[in-house]
């Protein structure tokens, strides 16, 4: 960043961002490597420790279960930057799941468990779950539209984007980065293609240029580089960006074990672990009172009301599409965004234009979608009114949409946005959409700072 600076390019992110600076903000982007690679590991622990748990206490023979278990969370998390910080973590963190686990296994209550009604109980709990599956109301998009009209969620859905940019920048590869500083060697006297958002610095020793993404020579260097075998230009066919960049690739084991969480089942194990607690709890309050238990349903239950609602409404439109406009005109927001969500391609452009300062950020959002993909001029307004939105998941949309119209004026918003944002989520959209319409890059022989 301080190379972009110093070269008259716009970084992506300041050098002193708060999200990046402050260390309050640094612990908050770190939780995300907690609530996926921590709890994971936890996950497998859980598993190891069931011999443990079901004799009340560890043995001598646990010991090589341990060292194992520290190996597989040291691969899982493995970062070749830090890999005496990633060894470290991979055995204390067996260490401090089992400690408070051996304390609860040794003063756990032997009451006795009715499997019987504990598996009634779990067929309740996970019902609403199945029923929205079934019916298709469980995807990513609607979950996240949901979320955006929740005050509470709302709130966490933006602590999310806020922090998770800095995490997931530490764990992408150089290819993927959106901005890149690559030092070349003074004899590479042609480069072949510059990606948007690549700054090329050459210099007599690429290794003494700070904050490099990647150094390329065709001689061996003091410093990890890439090193060219011919004589042709030093980024032909983009090698340097999408091969041999993987060089620098630093954290491919996290981002493995990031990924094994994500999408390889772990994640669905963690509601599946709550609904059997939840089951096995009302299972035991039924056994003291079967009144507060049927209470305790009613109001579980209770809370899936609107889910259906809105999964009710949106059979009918399906069923009966000459309702759209009926949906469209309604005073009630589930309804146009039902419409708008099932049916965008029958909306009018003048009613996506109405829907776009719709008070739900839902509609909103949706409308700025459906927008975008016409990729019509005649909607510029109300992306760049769009791009003052308080919710930053509107703002974004109104960036995509931006990008997709590749003009000057689309282009002038989007630097502004690049500048003056508030959230480098927001920024981030708002570069790659301006990499669509003018991409940014800059060769540059090094000059040192001092």
């Amino acid at each position: 960043m301080q190379q972009l600076l110093f070269y008259d390019m716009v970084p992506l992110v300041m050098p002193n961002d708060e999200y990046l600076a402050s260390l309050i903000h640094q612990l908050g982007s770190s939780l995300f490597f907690g609530c996926t690679i921590g709890v994971l590991n936890a996950l497998i622990a859980m598993a190891a420790s069931l011999l443990p748990w079901i004799q009340r206490r560890f043995s001598w023979h646990d010991i090589p279960v341990f060292i194992l278990l520290g190996c597989i969370f040291t691969f899982l998390s493995f970062s070749l930057e830090m890999p005496f910080v990633s060894i470290l973590f991979g055995f204390a963190c067996p260490f401090v799941f089992f400690i408070p686990w051996l304390f609860i296994s040794r003063r756990v209550s032997n009451a006795k468990t009715v499997y019987r009604r504990w598996l009634i109980m779990v067929l309740i709990a996970v019902s609403p779950f199945l029923g929205l599956v079934t019916f298709g109301q469980a995807s990513f998009e609607t979950i996240r539209d949901s979320i955006l009209e929740i005050p509470g969620a709302s709130s966490l859905n933006n602590f999310y984007y806020d922090h998770t940019y800095l995490a997931a920048h530490v764990i992408k590869p150089p290819s993927a980065h959106e901005q890149k500083v690559i030092a070349l060697s003074s004899d590479i006297t042609r480069i072949g293609p510059r990606p948007h958002g690549t700054l090329w610095v050459r210099a007599d020793d690429p290794c003494a240029v700070p904050g490099r993404t990647i150094a390329v020579s065709r001689d061996t260097l003091e410093c990890e580089s890439v090193l060219l075998q011919d004589k042709g230009p030093a980024n032909t066919s983009n090698r340097i960006i999408n091969d041999l960049s993987s060089l620098y690739d630093y954290n491919e084991k996290m981002r493995s074990g990031i990924g094994l969480f994500f999408y390889k089942g772990p994640l669905l194990l963690i509601p599946v672990l709550f609904m059997l607690w939840l089951a096995l709890s009302l299972s035991r309050l039924f056994e003291k009172s079967s009144v507060a238990a049927g209470l305790v349903i009613l109001g579980y239950l209770g809370c899936f009301y609107f889910p259906f609602h809105t999964v009710l409404l949106q059979y009918q439109l399906q069923k009966n599409p000459q309702r759209i406009h009926e949906f469209l005109l309604s005073e009630h927001e589930d309804k146009r965004y039902l419409a708008l969500k099932t049916f965008p391609e029958h909306v009018t452009n003048r009613e996506l234009v109405k829907f776009s300062h719709d008070p739900s950020a839902r509609v909103r959002l949706n409308a700025l979608f459906e927008a975008g993909n016409r990729k019509n001029t005649e909607f510029i307004k109300i992306f760049e009114n769009a791009l003052e939105d308080s919710q930053l998941n509107v703002r974004t949309r109104a960036c995509l949409a931006l990008g997709n119209l590749v003009n000057s004026d689309a282009l002038a918003l989007l630097e502004k946005v690049l500048k003056d944002d508030r959230s480098w989520y927001v920024r981030g959209y708002a570069y790659r959409a301006i990499g669509r319409i003018r991409p940014i890059s800059k060769s540059v022989i090094f000059r040192s700072e001092t």
